[in-house]
């Protein structure tokens, strides 16, 4: 679960980002509104107490873009989208607008929140907030958004949180709901959770007829859980393939392509694969992997992990990842 950090004076500094190729005309500022905050440059090597940050938490975390042509090759487009920023999940509306919800630790007034970056061509981005009530039993924070749209058209977001009253080990997955995706009302009940276990970074698909449910906790292996309604679902059994973490998932020509990311226990370094599924039961890892650590280009270190991958109006597939901003001080 995402943890609190206080921020700081920037101190590392992003590159001018390489265009991507082929892409839709420029929006105009009224096509997808002014920004509501500026993310913070560089990371956060403070605790809230004053002591070092303990671990690669979002305080050390930058997410990047990458594009690709048919969702197996993607190319780094050297273009920043917020940091001290991590657990992106990206969604393209049918009227061709790109979201991106992810949890941000800077600036001050949005720091351990869900947000949200709106474009039209992936390029230029305007910064929004979100709104989330109904929490009052729970811990303050909602953080790990992924959000999908229900066959009525709203917007569901899935996030991690605990009760109030419980313990570290406590985290698990719930909902809300939304008219415009900005301003979401949690929805009664819990959406899953594993006594004695950790439930962390929700997603989901619908494939076919059933939503599919995955999460994280377990190294090497996902909670998994399947739903008629999205909302009440049934546990299975725990889904192992090839130490993949799932990420995020969408519909493609003849099925749905699941991207996750493998990580070594041993130094975080971690790289990005994926999985193709007909029907959400025959499961089948694509050769290969989709992106790498690329360290050459002076925005990333460490690993890449954590894709959400939508797909663009002009056929492109765009693929958010997170990734350790150089000059972290190694845990």
């Amino acid at each position: 679960m995402t943890q609190v950090a206080v921020t700081q004076s920037p101190i590392s500094t992003l590159q001018s980002p390489t265009p991507p190729p082929v892409r839709t005309s420029a929006p105009t500022a009224a096509t997808i509104g002014k920004s509501e905050f500026t993310p913070c440059s560089g990371y956060n090597a403070t605790a809230p107490d004053g002591q070092p940050q303990s671990g690669y938490g979002p305080w050390a975390s930058r997410l990047l873009l990458a594009f690709s042509d048919d969702g197996l090759t993607f190319t780094p487009a050297n273009q920043s989208l917020a940091d001290q920023a991590d657990v992106p999940d990206a969604i393209t509306t049918p009227d061709g607008e790109i979201r991106v919800y992810f949890i941000i630790m800077c600036p001050e007034e949005v720091r351990n929140r869900i947000v949200v970056a709106v474009s039209r061509d992936a390029v230029t981005w305007a910064y929004k907030k979100t709104l989330l009530t109904g929490m009052d039993d729970l811990i303050a924070m909602a953080v790990d958004p992924t959000v999908e749209r229900t066959p009525e058209g709203k917007w569901r977001l899935f996030f991690t949180s605990a009760p109030r009253d419980a313990n570290s080990e406590s985290a698990r997955s719930y909902s809300a709901i939304s008219d415009d995706g900005f301003n979401f009302a949690r929805e009664e009940g819990e959406r899953f959770a594993a006594e004695g276990q950790l439930v962390l970074d929700p997603n989901v698909l619908l494939i076919g007829e059933t939503w599919h449910y995955f999460a994280g906790g377990v190294p090497g292996s996902n909670h998994h859980a399947t739903s008629s309604d999205g909302l009440n679902f049934t546990r299975a059994k725990n889904f192992v393939m090839e130490n993949i973490l799932m990420a995020n998932g969408l519909a493609v020509d003849g099925g749905y392509r699941y991207y996750g990311f493998v990580q070594d226990q041993r130094d975080g370094s971690s790289y990005i694969r994926s999985l193709f599924t007909a029907d959400g039961v025959t499961w089948t890892v694509d050769p290969g992997n989709r992106l790498e650590l690329n360290a050459s280009n002076g925005l990333e270190s460490v690993g890449v992990k954590d894709p959400a991958v939508t797909r663009l109006p002009d056929g492109r597939y765009l693929m958010v990842y997170a990734t350790i901003i150089p000059g972290y001080p190694t845990p």
